[in-house]
């Protein structure tokens, strides 16, 4: 106890650089997550190839998707094939369900992940077209 009440300055330095490299840490794994407008999402799938990736039920999803979108369960996000360089975006009926299959896409080494903020709601609210509807 003695040595480290002598060497105060020296643990709440080793402190902070512990707590740096956990946050660090942190962003690596979840920092490359990025939101995206209807607008941008929109922009994207007219100029890029990306996978779209509804995290919907299969009922959901069959009463409408938006166009090129997979549907997906979180536990089968392993046996995707992620060996393209395209872009990752998932969307859900929540955004914290979204964001949940796009960070697990993150944690695949997918570099470019995105979810789409406010989910398919805000894509219909925005009069977007639906694709598979009932």
């Amino acid at each position: 106890m003695e040595f480290i009440s002598n060497n105060i300055i020296l643990f709440i330095a080793l402190a902070i650089l512990v707590l740096l490299i956990i946050n660090l840490e942190t962003k690596s794994l979840f920092g490359k997550v990025q939101k995206l407008s209807c607008d941008e999402l929109t922009r994207l799938l007219n100029s890029s190839k990306i996978n779209l990736i509804d995290f919907r039920t299969k009922e959901e999803f069959n009463s409408g998707h938006i166009i090129t979108a997979q549907n997906l369960r979180f536990e089968d996000i392993d046996k995707l094939d992620t060996k393209n360089n395209n872009a990752f975006v998932a969307y859900a009926n929540t955004d914290s369900d979204a964001l949940k299959g796009a960070k697990q896409f993150s944690k695949l080494g997918i570099q470019q992940v995105f979810y789409l903020e406010g989910g398919i709601k805000s894509w219909i609210e925005n009069n977007m077209p639906l694709t598979g509807e009932d």
